[in-house]
């Protein structure tokens, strides 16, 4: 998320906020070389955090973050396709309703849920990492990865979930921040209801930041270390919202990013 993985963008332009949810070790950024960008801490202490990240990341958006646009991204274990800051800030800046979303993939030949009953491990994945030069052209990271299961129903142009999006902070005002009724470790399908619950709203003009996409790493988390996370997820999701979970049906506007020649990766990361 920092400069030079990040392309055209500058440390004064945004701000970084990490969500400690209970860790028990925490993160220092003593030693990070932050490149001119604000990086800062939101820690809950063990003592009183919440298994489900929920809560605290609708504090850090409403309390924390000091900017008028936000970037969420709820899982921590990604890395950023080049643009995908840039981008966003652009869209944002012309669209002021602008809902903003990228693909998401994960690192490896196959979705992790599945890899890592083959024994894919952290080991695998460093090793895997170093066969591409992704610290210089983070768009290497397709070639070793595969699309995620949100883009498994219709086409890599159809997901149901992403783990970038970004907004202005009048929308998220009014369509509404994550549903504090996900309360399981991992946060159940909080991050699908309120990727639904945008794309649906008529308050939102849903922008696909097309060649864009996040990459998921091993991390031996809730929803990826077991494939059977989703289904075990969706009676919260009935309790909490009240229906049955249902893939959003929605329009978009797709943005081809040709102010930063992405045509060069659309391709692979439509094919990918």
């Amino acid at each position: 998320m920092l400069p030079p993985v990040q392309k055209c963008v500058t440390g004064a332009e945004y701000e970084i906020i990490i969500i400690d949810n209970g860790s028990e070790r925490s993160l220092s950024l003593d030693e990070v070389d932050d490149h001119g960008v604000d990086i800062r801490m939101d820690r809950t202490p063990p003592e009183r955090a919440l298994p489900s990240p929920v809560s605290a990341m609708n504090a850090a958006a409403c309390d924390v973050a000091r900017g008028d646009a936000l970037l969420i991204c709820i899982d921590g274990a990604r890395m950023f396709s080049p643009y995908i800051v840039r981008r966003t800030i652009d869209a944002l800046e012309r669209q002021a309703d602008a809902f903003t979303f990228v693909g998401s993939r994960h690192l490896g030949q196959e979705v992790q849920m599945k890899a890592v009953k083959a024994g894919y491990d952290q080991g695998e994945e460093d090793a895997l990492l170093r066969t591409v030069r992704w610290a210089d052209d983070a768009d290497e990271l397709h070639g070793i990865s595969v699309w995620a299961g949100a883009h498994s129903f219709r086409s890599a142009f159809y997901q149901n979930e992403s783990n970038a999006f970004g907004l202005r902070r009048a929308l998220w005002e009014e369509v509404g921040a994550y549903n504090s009724r996900f309360e399981r470790p991992g946060g159940g399908l909080c991050n699908l209801e309120m990727f639904r619950r945008y794309v649906t709203s008529p308050a939102a003009r849903n922008v696909l930041l097309l060649g864009e996409s996040t990459f998921h790493q091993f991390h031996g988390g809730a929803a990826t270390a077991r494939a059977g996370y989703f289904g075990e997820s969706r009676e919260e999701y009935r309790q909490a919202t009240g229906a049955d979970y249902a893939l959003p049906r929605y329009d978009f506007e797709v943005d081809t990013g040709q102010a930063y020649d992405r045509q060069s990766v659309i391709e692979r990361w439509y094919h990918g």
